[in-house]
């Protein structure tokens, strides 16, 4: 058994683009830049690099992300009796698969290369923008971890009452988005020629369920709520925020599913589970 990291990878049009440069499908820019195994810098003087690609039965694609770093080991020549130091070219990576259908991405959790979720995330943005598809559509390629929404859900159902729900909405892009309240706000985004809209809404006991369902699909997309609760008991209000640990889905195989099936059916269960709005 691994665990994987969620993310949702978005492409978004840039306000005030080049108008003479032909626009693309979303899922297509971004198949299309981890299909050209792209390399960039990405800080501290680190390159990185994706390749290893491949398509998965079911729609997804699968990939090998990692970094090329130069290390010096201590060696024994045994020729001349001396101790040299040797340079040598290592390169830690971990996998992952971008799930067509949903634009959710499944990478594994490993020590030293893709712990963090946040570092992965920027990683693959910064990679995914080094192939030249978006730059060609107008677009820009976003990767953001899928916070998990539990808590926030949890905080929202046991509150006396909820008298604030804000959340974050950017320019248009995965296709299940709320259709009655994120869509408008991201099409407003786009007219505006801006990059993020904030949508807030006050009363003295806001609607429950629709507060859920927007979280729910807010979570999805990556972008940011929070919401003023009156505690069960009573009391002064509070803050709760749609925020913290990214979804970290546990992924077991076996002898019949290759790694990357399995990441993909695990990929999509989580982000499932994290968009599905139905009460238990």
């Amino acid at each position: 058994m691994f665990y994987i990291h969620l993310f949702r990878v978005k492409c978004e049009s840039l306000p005030q683009g080049d108008f003479l440069r032909a626009s693309r499908d979303s899922v297509e820019v971004i198949s299309k830049s981890i299909e050209s195994k792209p390399t960039a810098e990405v800080g501290r003087r680190s390159e990185w690099h994706i390749g290893n690609v491949e398509r998965v039965d079911g729609g997804g694609i699968a990939f090998a992300m990692g970094r090329t770093q130069a290390v010096t080991s201590p060696k024994f020549d045994s020729v001349s009796h001396d101790f040299v130091e040797e340079e040598a070219m290592k390169a830690p990576f971990t996998i992952g698969v971008f799930d067509v259908e949903t634009q959710a991405c499944g990478i594994i959790r490993k020590t030293g290369v893709s712990q963090n979720s946040s570092e992965v995330a920027r990683n693959l943005e910064v990679l995914l923008n080094a192939a030249r598809f978006a730059r060609e559509s107008n677009s820009r390629i976003i990767v953001e971890p899928i916070p998990d929404p539990v808590g926030f859900i949890d905080a929202i159902r046991r509150a006396k009452a909820v008298t604030r729900f804000i959340f974050t909405v950017s320019r248009p892009n995965p296709h299940d988005v709320n259709r009655l309240i994120q869509r408008p706000a991201e099409e407003f985004t786009e007219a505006a020629e801006g990059t993020r809209t904030r949508v807030e809404v006050e009363g003295e006991n806001l609607n429950k369920d629709l507060i859920e369902e927007v979280a729910h699909a807010t979570a999805a997309v990556g972008e940011i709520a929070a919401a003023n609760i009156i505690p069960e008991g009573g009391g002064r209000t509070k803050r709760v925020y749609l925020s913290g640990n990214a979804v970290v889905e546990p992924v077991e195989t076996n002898e019949k599913t290759s790694v990357f099936a399995a990441i993909l059916d695990r990929t999509r269960a989580a982000y499932a589970r994290v968009r599905n709005s139905a009460r238990p």
